[in-house]
């Protein structure tokens, strides 16, 4: 793996609001590659899933929280890392790595579609915890 390129960190509160802020805050970063909105709208999809999945339910009962996002760079790959003191991930809601697509919709409806979601508008995810919190890192590849 190469090194991070021109990473930037922004820390948002933990309301609905931060979503338009966190949008604009992916294209102001995404702005000199020179990607287009359909390469960036998958991505952008994806994080404010994320956002609101941390939001809503990982800090339900702290409308006073707030969560950190990373974007960078690392080679022909973008990255928006998420970062949360929230309620984790319930393990069993997290796909495979693999997820296949023959899944049907009644497993889908059954819970967890906003991940299904994100594993589907993204190249690769990687969840963890650490002193930190709670990272989600959603990586999608460059064009070309």
């Amino acid at each position: 793996m190469t090194q991070t390129e021109h990473a930037r960190r922004i820390t948002l509160p933990s309301g609905l609001n931060s979503l338009t802020t966190l949008g604009v805050a992916l294209r102001d970063y995404l702005a000199p590659l020179g990607v287009g909105e359909s390469w960036i709208y998958p991505l952008d999809l994806a994080l404010c899933e994320a956002a609101t999945n941390i939001i809503l339910h990982g800090y339900a009962d702290r409308p006073e929280a707030s969560f950190e996002v990373v974007f960078s760079r690392d080679g022909d790959a973008v990255s928006a890392t998420l970062v949360d003191s929230g309620i984790a991930i319930p393990v069993d809601k997290i796909p495979p790595p693999d997820l296949d697509d023959a899944l049907t919709l009644d497993q889908v409806m059954t819970g967890g579609r906003g991940l299904y979601l994100i594993y589907r508008c993204v190249d690769e995810v990687r969840y963890w915890q650490s002193e930190q919190g709670n990272h989600l890192m959603l990586t999608r590849r460059l064009p070309g």
